[in-house]
């Protein structure tokens, strides 16, 4: 292959911005503790020519390529796959019709196999043979492992950089062990140990047990993998140990519809699921396989969504984005002073600098989602000592938006990639299509989109009010009047009054970019729409064309770019249904965040293990009576797994001062098929709280039932 050929492929996985160029993946067991992560087929074999995603994994690189298991030379039968409870794979199977050595015949179903592989700081692999026939049997099992330490964006579909040298795998002591002498001086090693010791083994990875089961009898065997990455520098050299997390259910949440309370449970399960710790830093990694690093803008919303449950994700998240803050202009990583990164790598790739991600700062709206947090949290918590702590992160933030975000001088905040190997776009609609005019034409940069305005305009907001609360009234004077002044250019600039909606960018010379798209709802979020647009803009969101039944899609259908199972012009994202259902509130919307709530639950309940991936296709409800996946999603995906949580707390109208201890209930509503809902040990500043909310004919009537510490409830109808 030509270099030419080489570096087009690479690009077409950094610039466009999808998750993966893998087509399909298969079916997958997805498994994650702390920073070790797992994708293996229904059976638990992992085998990397099967399925190209299959694998151990741990720091951006995959630590096991295959494991599989055949009994007398054959693949075993299905009978359950289950990867629920997150750390842990449980596959129960059975045998073919097989052929033994003794020349006799063992029908099939009559022997059981379960495999159950756990994720911690050691990856431990449990297999038990019973058989169930009237005979003695003896069988042969055979394990074959293999290791390629391949760097994430490989696997992913780039290709390959500068390597370094793998060893030949050995036997030492009983173990098997497999070692890459990394091209980026990092030795990457990966040790198996057996209980029992297998009865044979060859060169490489290959060995087999004679397995000898009287009637009814059963042989358990043992595989231990430990993971090392050892190189110096302040990241873990092994996998640090998972100790139960109670982050994000300081909050417990009990409701009338047991099917609701497993969804919401999955996706608090996922969230402790998809924490990550490196370099001594919890954080929630952005979803499994593709994205298990440290995103900006995924961090800072999921954040955002799950405040109500537990804030002390969001002040870890604040404080470690700070300390990655931009500090300098390096054009190739899209770094400037007081900017906040967009994703941050640790593979091989990226420590020799083949990618861009060391880290990488192609985000327009994580500095402005910073602020938003950081004030956010303060009305939560009441916590001044985080704000005193990153009062100067925050100024560098305010910086950076006056300084760099509006590259062309006309008032709107805009990207214009200047790298060839940075996204060439930087909204959350990130692929290389998703900025596009109707008939398909992609926006000219400069691009400054509709959501993005509104972020800014909330930053402001939250940082004016900041300021006001620790006596700095100038600053804050002047951040509201320029947050006004965005606005008034904002609705002369974005409204269509032809289509009677708001434009989804404004492109290179003002022009505006006319596709009807979800990104105005993201604006109602933000608060900048004037309120004489909203109810045009509810009425866009939740009819036809862009409401499919199950959700919002990016992208209305009718228009020519519309496809429903591309990535962002046509998919529905949950956490892009969260933040419209908070701006359909916002602007007294209710039946509308209701509408979405529905459907995102009902399509929770429709995908494996009730967890809502991070996309699914847009295929209207009338068409499919299930929602269609989306074949490469990561699943789960932190802001996706906050959307229920996030849009239940919408719908009750939950809003914070700590500050002035008071919690408003800002006209709470509940769907039709949701009768009660009890919030036990919500925390508003040091004070907690006990809510019910019955609905009540057309109503809902809330209750105080507990009370610690001194909050005021006031509800607003």
């Amino acid at each position: 292959m030509s270099i030419q050929r080489l570096i087009h492929r690479r690009l077409r996985l950094l610039q466009l911005g999808h998750s993966t160029l893998v087509p399909n993946p298969g079916p997958l067991l997805t498994t994650k503790s702390g920073s070790v992560f797992a994708l293996c087929a229904p059976d638990g074999d992992i085998d990397g020519r099967v399925s190209e995603s299959h694998g151990i994994y741990f720091h951006d690189t995959r630590f096991l390529e295959r494991s599989t298991l055949t009994i007398e030379g054959e693949r075993l039968s299905v009978l359950l796959a289950d990867a629920a409870q997150g750390d842990r794979t449980v596959c129960e199977l059975t045998n073919p019709d097989l052929l033994l050595e003794d020349g006799r015949q063992l029908r099939r179903e009559q022997i059981g196999l379960r495999r159950e592989r756990i994720l911690n700081a050691e990856v431990i692999e449990q297999i038990t043979v019973q058989s169930f026939t009237s005979d003695d049997l003896e069988l042969s099992l055979e394990l074959v492992l293999a290791a390629d330490f391949v760097d994430m964006f490989q696997v992913r579909g780039s290709e390959p950089g500068r390597r370094g040298r793998l060893r030949r795998p050995a036997w030492d002591d009983g173990d098997l062990l497999f070692r890459y002498d990394g091209a980026d001086g990092r030795v990457r090693r990966t040790r198996v140990r057996f209980d029992p010791p297998p009865d044979e083994h060859a060169l490489g990875g290959r060995l087999s047990y004679r397995l000898k089961l009287p009637r009814g009898a059963q042989q358990t065997l043992r595989m231990t993998v430990t993971l090392s990455d050892e190189g110096g520098g302040a990241l873990e050299d092994r996998p640090a140990p998972m100790r139960g997390h109670r982050t994000l259910r300081s909050t417990a949440v009990t409701t009338s519809n047991p099917l609701f309370d497993l969804v919401l449970d999955r996706s608090f399960n996922d969230l402790r699921m998809l924490m990550t710790t490196e370099r001594g830093d919890t954080y929630f990694a952005a979803g499994v396989p593709w994205f298990v690093a440290l995103f900006g803008r995924d961090s800072l919303i999921t954040a955002l969504l799950s405040l109500p449950f537990d804030a002390r994700i969001a002040a870890t998240t604040l404080e470690l984005l700070a300390r990655y803050q931009g500090r300098a202009v390096d054009k190739a990583r899209g770094e400037q002073p007081g900017k906040i990164l967009h994703e941050l790598r640790i593979g091989e790739m990226a420590n020799l600098g083949e990618i861009p991600q060391t880290p990488y700062y192609g985000s327009v709206d994580a500095t402005p989602l910073f602020l938003i947090l950081l004030a956010d949290y303060v009305r939560w918590t009441a916590d001044l000592r985080l704000w005193e702590a990153l009062r100067e992160n925050a100024e560098r933030a305010l910086a950076w938006i006056d300084a760099y975000a509006d590259s062309d001088g006309d008032g709107f905040y805009d990207y214009d990639s200047r790298s060839q190997r940075g996204l060439a776009n930087q909204g959350w609609k990130d692929s290389g299509n998703s900025i596009v005019h109707p008939d398909g034409t992609l926006a000219r940069p400069p691009i400054a989109l509709v959501e993005v305005q509104g972020c800014v305009h909330r930053a402001w907001l939250g940082m004016a009010w900041l300021y006001r609360h620790v006596g700095l009234p100038e600053p804050a004077q002047e951040l509201e009047a320029r947050a006004a002044a965005l606005r008034r250019r904002f609705v002369k600039a974005f409204w269509m009054p032809q289509r009677r909606y708001l434009a989804l960018a404004l492109e290179r010379g003002g022009a505006q970019v006319p596709t009807i798209t979800s990104n105005p709802g993201q604006a109602l979020w933000s608060g900048i729409v004037e309120e004489r647009h909203a109810g045009e803009i509810a009425a866009r969101l939740t009819g036809p064309r862009l409401y499919s039944g199950w959700g919002v899609r990016t992208l209305a259908e009718g228009q020519d770019c519309y496809n429903p199972i591309d990535y962002q012009v046509g998919a529905i994202w949950p956490h892009d249904n969260a933040l419209i259902a908070a701006g359909l509130k916002r602007y007294g919307r209710d039946q509308g965040a209701l509408q979405i709530l529905t459907g995102m639950f009902e399509a929770a309940t429709n995908f494996e293990n009730s967890r809502l991936p991070e996309l699914f296709a847009g295929f209207g409800r009338s068409r499919y009576r299930v929602p269609v996946r989306y074949p490469v999603a990561c699943s789960p995906q932190a802001w996706a797994s906050a959307t229920i949580p996030s849009l239940l707390t919408t719908c009750l109208g939950l809003e914070a001062d700590a500050t002035r201890g008071r919690l408003i209930l800002r006209r709470p509503a509940l769907p039709e098929w949701l009768e009660q809902v009890e919030l036990t040990d919500l925390a508003v500043g040091r004070a907690h709280v006990a809510l019910r909310f019955t609905r009540d004919g057309e109503g809902v009537r809330t209750e105080v039932i507990q009370r610690r510490g001194t909050v005021e409830v006031e509800e607003l109808r």
